[in-house]
């Protein structure tokens, strides 16, 4: 049996891809930095504290993102023929407007590049882009507008934004192909098509049957952009594709909100 290690595996990407490996190894955010490693066969690192607007401690997103991922690869366990080691980062990192936590993720791709390369390791970067589905982050857009519609919960909403949405499952499948693989180097996720927040909010009312208490507003967030979607197609070529289409995304998280009241 392959032993593989999990961290994030609390998260809405980690609590997916945990179904896949059930018997990986999990480690918790707070012992990253305290675990002695023993040879694996597979090492997934996901980390996602900074890309909310309230993950404010500018600490907490170095040691999430830089300073554990640096006591992962500086033991020597890491060395030892591995399948893959996988890194999420993101698609933010190619904004124009730059945050904290998109320069950290680009700190730590910078270093496991450095890794790879004089270590000749099977380290591959993911960037996904913008993750949706059932069980998503309460806040996000998605999630938000589902409430909206069923609860009447007010919403300011900017309209021009727009995403290149890919639904949890489908960035799931192109993790494990892409470890399956041993690919290195850095790869994105995505569709490869851009959804506008006015579209993705007449998708929700569709599939909801009820209108959304929306209050427009023009402007939320400084790194909005017109121009967020994936470019780079290299993990086709391993031969994933991505399979849902957004309005079945929606479809499954209303589902999941009419089952759960979340």
């Amino acid at each position: 049996m392959e032993k593989v290690f999990l961290t994030g595996s609390k998260g809405f990407l980690g609590s997916h891809l945990l179904k896949r490996f059930p018997d990986a190894i999990c480690i918790p955010h707070d012992k990253i930095d305290s675990i002695k490693l023993t040879p694996f066969d597979r090492f997934f690192f996901l980390s996602s504290y900074g890309n909310m607007s309230f993950h404010d401690d500018d600490a907490k997103i170095f040691k999430a993102n830089i300073s554990d991922l640096i006591s992962i690869l500086t033991q020597k366990a890491t060395y030892k023929g591995f399948k893959s080691f996988t890194f999420i980062s993101t698609s933010s990192v190619r904004l124009p407007v730059q945050t904290m936590y998109s320069r950290s993720k680009k700190a730590a791709e910078e270093i496991l590049l450095a890794f790879m390369e004089k270590h000749k390791l099977p380290i591959c970067i993911i960037r996904p882009f913008s993750i949706c589905g059932v069980n998503e982050q309460k806040e996000h857009l998605i999630p938000t507008l589902i409430r909206s519609c069923m609860k009447g919960e007010k919403v300011n909403l900017v309209l021009e934004p727009m995403h290149d949405f890919i639904d949890v499952e489908d960035i799931v499948d192109g993790i494990v192909n892409l470890s399956d693989h041993s690919a290195r180097g850095i790869y994105e996720l995505g569709t490869g098509h851009q959804t506008s927040n006015k579209e993705v909010l007449e998708i929700v009312e569709k599939v909801c049957g009820k209108k959304a208490n929306v209050n427009i507003v023009p402007s939320i967030r400084e790194y909005d952009t017109a121009n967020w979607v994936s470019t780079n197609f290299k993990a086709r070529g391993y031969g994933w594709l991505p399979r849902k289409t957004l309005e079945q995304s929606i479809e499954e998280s209303y589902e999941y909100f009419t089952k759960t009241n979340n």
